[in-house]
């Protein structure tokens, strides 16, 4: 399979192209720049430098594959400025739908969150749940999932929009800068300051979707593409308060450099736990089957590596 996977020099971008050479697909991977490490990382996919806010550049780009991989739509980072999150997320999204009608690639899907469904979720959450977003970052997602259905009602394109929860694993290159995510974050200050802070009561849950297991569904995915569109939740059956991730990160730090840690809880709110469920049951018949092998605890240790060798924290 020929697979175009955009925003391949970012976090998820990055692991799944790396993941689709492994398996043997060949990989166009496209960004607007690409980090030394990254180039490194790819040897063997062909590397086109693509902005997905340029049409005029994208007009120019003629490429043959049998499916697109969006994965170039707006972060919680950016979307914390309204404009650059709704122009990424819906134009960026509707520009790549066009150019793959254009190039008369058949398949597109579209990267969107979990948060589509609000942010303290409750109870058993499917693809037939209501969506509740509950900032911009959801509501960017939903324009661009929009766009996908719109282009696949029409008639123009096949197109799925996939919904992962907390995305977490191995950084595999120097590109990465999104020390905001857990437990990423927990890492990070653990080497720099000796300890944790958790700006809440740390009572709220999450789920938390490992880039192995991502990739593995994504392959599910494309080898049973529907005909109509769906959307689909990339998820785990692994749930967690912040505080219950934060005390895995301080097991593995002491277990790593034998010393302890001390975890600070810095809010009132919430007051109690929010309980649910993703249901995995529309992912399992495409054929995935989660590999719980790839652990909170393997991956941690895998990050404080990543940092220990890149040295890209400061001395506590």
């Amino acid at each position: 399979m020929k697979i175009l996977i955009t925003g391949a020099n970012g976090f998820i971008g990055s692991y799944l192209s790396k993941y689709c050479l492994q398996k043997g697909d060949m990989v166009i991977a496209s960004s607007r720049t690409f980090h030394e490490s990254t180039k490194v990382l790819l040897r063997g996919a062909s590397l086109i430098q693509l902005d997905v806010l340029n049409k005029t550049e994208l007009e120019q780009i003629h490429v043959e594959a049998d499916v697109i991989i969006h994965t170039a739509t707006a972060n919680d980072v950016v979307s914390k400025d309204t404009l650059n999150g709704i122009t990424l997320s819906a134009l960026g999204t509707r520009n790549i739908l066009d150019f793959a009608v254009r190039n008369k690639i058949p398949r597109c899907v579209v990267f969107s969150t979990l948060q589509v469904y609000g942010t303290e979720l409750n109870g058993k959450i499917t693809e037939e749940s209501p969506l509740h977003y509950q900032n911009d970052y959801g509501l960017n997602h939903v324009f661009s999932e929009m766009y996908a259905e719109l282009y696949a009602r029409q008639g123009k394109l096949h197109t799925v929009a996939v919904r992962p929860s907390n995305v977490y694993g191995r950084i595999l290159t120097g590109s990465f800068n999104r020390w905001n995510l857990v437990p990423g974050c927990f890492c990070k200050e653990a080497l720099e300051n000796g300890m944790i802070t958790i700006k809440s009561s740390g009572k709220q849950m999450r789920n938390f979707v490992n880039l192995q297991n991502l990739s593995r569904a994504m392959d599910c995915i494309l080898r049973n593409f529907p005909e109509h569109f769906e959307c689909y939740n990339l998820a785990s059956s692994q749930t967690l308060s912040m505080k219950a991730v934060a005390e895995t990160v301080k097991q593995v730090y002491q277990k790593l450099y034998d010393s302890t840690i001390q975890i600070a809880i810095n809010g009132s709110e919430p007051q109690t736990s929010n309980y649910f469920e993703v249901s995995l049951e529309k992912l399992e018949k495409s054929g995935f089957t989660e590999d719980k092998s790839f652990t909170l605890e393997s991956e941690i240790e895998q990050i404080f590596n990543y940092l220990n060798q890149t040295k890209r924290y400061g001395s506590h």
